[in-house]
């Protein structure tokens, strides 16, 4: 069985379909794995890029359900439970209070890195049904609308995470950085995120006292990178059914992309690093992570992408045995896999590395691509698609198997 036909098994083998009795409707997705069996926002974008190539019909059921929890002012949430309850106290602590929502208690008011106009493309791509995309088109518009309108507080046109699990790198150590915590202290960093998670659900997690309470607000690299690529994405099929509509977003994103340039890109380390605003002033991060390697998938100058690739390939930094590790190795916050650190410190990520590998044949450098492709198509045969892996000896660890968004390497 070749690696297309082991990543079609798993998601077939991961569907969660029925009827939920919070929601008075049927619901259909491919869960994570069998542990995380929710439905996760930036997950279901991802399989359904990967379930497009074989069953758009299934790739077109999963949007419909991911949309159908979409409120009234755009939002999308980050978890939906459909049939069960949260698996934790924080999933928990990231929904909304009955009080506020009595239906809105079903999901979390969190986002995730807006994938969904990528997946909205590929499957366009794979059908090419105008009817769909009249039907769908301006409801993911909408999202993005949203994000706009209620994610850019300093309107600089970068949007802001309110979480370290808004980004989907949860434990990202330029995240600790924003919440004061310098040192790195795991222990420190779970109790920072559960403070903050309560204080959120006291407001009832209304964005305009949350933006209030200055307690995290971070620009992220990958996550802007993310939100101007379904933008260009969006803009090619809005040309499709309307071309003022079309003219629109891709002026947007060519004014992300600019922004992403000017705000992120760090001079002196030839390196995109994100920012956080704190008491109405803005800090940059300088802590070298895969997201700061993002902008390699835009359309940016070849300078940009030139010293980007240097970083890669540079065996103190990003250059292992598996690459693309989360986190640079001379980083004091790299640590995968040990007792003291979290995940995305080091590890190797496939979903990650199918969006550098896509960067690098925009730019041509098939060499690097064929290197990282190869190495990831490694990390599959010896352990099976597993969430991710020791960049140095590809070992999971704990790390869930069976894991849907890892078929990705089947589209790289």
């Amino acid at each position: 069985m070749d690696i297309k036909e082991k990543a079609l098994d798993l998601l077939l083998t991961n569907i969660k379909e029925g009827y939920s009795n919070h929601f008075k409707r049927r619901y259909f997705y491919c869960a994570p794995d069998e542990m995380h069996y929710h439905q996760w926002f930036w997950d279901s974008c991802f399989h359904m890029i990967v379930m497009s190539e074989f069953r758009p019909d299934l790739a077109i059921k999963e949007f419909r359900s991911l949309l159908s929890c979409q409120t009234e002012d755009g939002f999308i949430p980050h978890i939906i439970f459909w049939k069960w309850r949260p698996l934790d106290i924080f999933q928990y602590l990231q929904s909304w209070r009955k009080e506020v929502h009595p239906v809105y208690k079903y999901f979390t008011a969190e986002i995730q890195p807006p994938v969904i106009g990528i997946s909205l493309r590929r499957i366009y791509e794979k059908t090419r049904s105008i009817k769909l995309l009249e039907k769908y088109l301006p409801r993911v518009q909408k999202y993005f609308d949203y994000l706009r309108d209620k994610r850019d507080l300093d309107k600089n046109l970068l949007i802001s995470v309110i979480t370290p699990m808004e980004s989907g790198m949860d434990m990202a150590p330029q995240f600790d950085i924003a919440m004061g915590v310098n040192d790195h202290d795991h222990i420190v960093v779970k109790g920072k995120i559960a403070e903050m998670l309560s204080a959120y659900r006291r407001v009832g997690w209304n964005i305009d006292r949350i933006f209030d309470l200055d307690i995290f607000n971070f620009e992220d690299v990958a996550v802007n990178t993310i939100y101007a690529l379904s933008l260009e994405d969006l803009a090619y099929l809005w040309r499709l059914i309307d071309k003022k509509e079309a003219k629109r977003v891709r002026q947007l994103y060519e004014q992300v992309k600019e922004k992403i340039v000017e705000k992120y890109w760090d001079d002196d380390d030839k390196i995109f690093y994100g920012r956080f605003h704190k008491h109405k002033k803005e800090y940059r991060v300088k802590i070298k992570t895969v997201s700061s390697l993002f902008p390699l998938c835009l359309d940016i100058d070849k300078k940009y992408v030139n010293a980007l690739v240097k970083h890669i390939v540079d065996p103190k930094e990003f250059w292992m045995k598996y690459m693309v590790p989360s986190v640079a190795r001379d980083e004091k916050s790299f640590g995968p896999l040990t007792d003291t650190r979290f995940i995305w410190r080091g590890t190797t990520w496939i979903n990650t590395n199918w969006f550098l590998c896509k960067g690098l044949l925009r730019h041509g450098k098939k060499k690097l691509y064929q290197q990282i492709k190869a190495k990831t198509f490694e990390l599959i045969e010896k352990h099976g698609f597993c969430e991710y892996y020791d960049p140095t000896t590809g070992e999971p660890g704990d790390a869930m198997r069976n894991f849907g968004w890892s078929t990705l390497a089947a589209d790289m």
